[in-house]
């Protein structure tokens, strides 16, 4: 397949520079070569690159472009169990509750292993910006079905954002907050959100996490969740001056 590069419209929008998204596989010098002049011709800045198979060391050096792996991607999925059922503590969270600053703050605990936060070119203030807006329009049902929250004597310790991908539930954000980790209420959460896509009738449920944040991993696993896939994600970067 030929390389190719496209604009991505939004991410160019957030970081106030061209981004894009590089497609195909590159597997020599020459797809290398070919990157360097797509995004010097189209003035990117930095461009996505995921594929299966991590890139050789040849392939990740480069006189013109900064190349970092800057996150393993990993699939789990597992066949729902239609007969749990929903902790007392879970409640539905949208914009009425009165939790918005704690959710921000949640949803920026979820994402420390990110690969927009594990970048330095990106920046600690726009990878928190990043999550908020995540957070938001998953609060509008914009980019989720539905959002669960656990309370604790009132006070959010955690949440779980729903939503649909090739027709399976899907996770997408999960945090609990840190002042009330080692209590269960991620595998509550987890569980619920199972339950909650049972009872639309979905077969099947993943998660995507990263490889590195050991913590999720050993959640996931823990609830009987199987790895389906592993992508390498990388940020290409055009060289300072």
């Amino acid at each position: 397949m030929k390389v190719t590069l496209s604009k991505i419209d939004w991410d160019s929008a957030f970081f106030n520079f061209r981004v894009g998204r590089i497609e195909g596989a590159i597997n020599t010098e020459k797809d290398l070569r070919n990157i360097e002049s797509l995004m010097e011709e189209n003035n990117i800045e930095l461009s996505y690159y995921s594929t299966l198979n991590q890139l050789s060391s040849c392939l990740s050096e480069s006189n013109k472009l900064d190349i970092h792996l800057v996150d393993k991607k990993v699939t789990y999925t597992k066949s729902i169990n239609s007969e749990l059922i929903t902790h007392k503590s879970i409640a539905v969270i949208d914009q009425k509750t009165p939790h918005k600053n704690k959710l921000i703050h949640l949803a920026i605990q979820s994402g420390v292993y990110s690969r927009f936060n594990i970048d330095k070119r990106i920046g600690k203030e726009k990878f928190k910006e990043l999550y908020g807006i995540w957070i938001k329009k998953s609060l509008d049902r914009k980019i989720s079905k539905e959002v669960l929250g656990f309370k604790e004597n009132n006070e959010l310790a955690g949440f779980v954002t729903l939503g649909e991908k090739n027709k399976r539930g899907d996770i997408g954000l999960i945090a609990v907050d840190y002042d009330f980790r080692g209590k269960g209420i991620g595998k509550t959460l987890m569980k619920s959100a199972e339950k909650w896509f049972s009872n639309l009738g979905y077969s099947l449920i993943q998660v995507v996490t990263q490889k590195d944040n050991i913590p999720a991993c050993r959640l996931y696993e823990s609830c009987g969740y199987d790895i389906e896939s592993t992508e390498f994600f990388y940020h290409f970067w055009k060289k300072k001056d």
